[in-house]
């Protein structure tokens, strides 16, 4: 693969070196690659300028590639922008071949052909089950769908022996099987929604269903939401507290800005204990709880737009939600 830096480009990080510190995602890069004074950015410019572009059919993909993603790709075990890259690539021909299958067979456009399933099963069992992939993990990602690895197993033991090290001793196991079971299936869930290959029935069976609500300012009447089953319990106090903390973030329009759900572990609560935080979050990321009153019922929303991988993702010229369908979160939680 062919890694340019331009003379520009080298100016460009020599004159602005100063400015990288305050760039989160570049100075993170530049300190993996080892990247610290004039002299390495020469070596790049001279390393990077010897190797070769060998594959022709890559040449769209490569050439809206950012500097960034040559200098990840570069330093990184593996080319893991260049991989992924050419997994989208092979992905976006199974869709066609897909498409053009079922306008031949007069079928539904959207009906799965068995080789997409396959694929899009490889990406569920290759996906880690809590937290997006940093851009470490994305070379091993790739590989281990290109391999159709099932990494289940191991993510199970992971988070079995999550909380067991209490100050270097062995401590008392934080999940049972059965919930570290019940976790990850509907995880898997959420991952089956936004691949297009969740169960038939999936609206109704499972942990998560159907919402019977729907935020007040969705547009799109054909939208479905859905709740986790069951619906996380709060007392009276429990509610009141966390009722009256939700308010305070609330914006001079009226609205709820997304991500205030940092509330829940910035908040020394007297009665809302780590258990029932944990039950509330549950799968989600960062999401938008909102507190408002209906028909003289106090109730708390939770709401997010589930994303299989980090719509951040786009900053690298890659819309990889076209692969998925967002699963859309909403249900109430009403004073009891």
């Amino acid at each position: 693969m062919k890694i340019v830096i331009t003379e520009s480009q080298y100016k460009f990080l020599k004159e602005q070196k100063s400015d990288f510190a305050y760039d989160r995602q570049s100075n993170a890069i530049m300190n993996a690659a080892g990247i610290r004074s004039n002299a390495d950015y020469k070596t790049v410019n001279t390393l990077t300028n010897k190797t070769e572009l060998t594959n022709k059919s890559n040449q769209k993909q490569v050439s809206n590639y950012g500097f960034w993603d040559k200098v990840i790709d570069f330093f990184l075990p593996g080319t893991p922008v260049k991989d992924g890259r050419t997994l989208l690539n092979n992905f976006d021909a199974i869709i066609k071949r897909r498409i053009d299958y079922n306008k031949k067979n007069k079928l539904p456009l959207e009906t799965l052909t068995p080789e997409e399933r396959t694929f899009r099963e490889k990406i569920l069992k290759a996906t880690p089950n809590y937290g997006y992939p940093d851009i470490f993990a994305l070379s091993k990602i790739i590989q281990d769908i290109n391999l159709g690895k099932n990494i289940q197993p191991q993510e199970f033991q992971k988070y079995k022996n999550l909380g067991t090290s209490d100050y270097g001793k062995i401590g008392k196991q934080k999940y049972s099987d059965q919930q570290l079971k019940q976790m990850m299936s509907s995880r898997d869930e959420l991952k089956k929604m936004w691949l297009g290959i969740d169960e038939p029935n999936g609206q109704t069976k499972g942990y998560w269903i159907k919402s019977e609500f729907k935020p007040k300012n969705s547009t799109n009447p054909n939208a479905v939401y859905f709740k986790p089953n069951p619906i996380p319990k709060l007392n009276p106090q429990q509610f009141d507290e966390l009722y009256n903390v939700i308010l305070k973030t609330k914006l001079s329009n009226g609205t709820f800005p997304g991500g205030n759900s940092s509330i829940l572990y910035s908040t020394k609560f007297k009665s809302l204990n780590n258990t029932k935080i944990e039950e509330i979050h549950g799968d989600l990321g960062h999401f938008k709880l909102g507190a408002a009153e209906e028909n003289g019922r106090k109730y708390i929303s939770i709401y997010d737009e589930w994303d299989l991988v980090p719509p951040s993702a786009q900053k690298f010229g890659v819309n990889v939600q076209k692969y998925g369908k967002t699963p859309l979160i909403y249900y109430r939680i009403y004073r009891q």
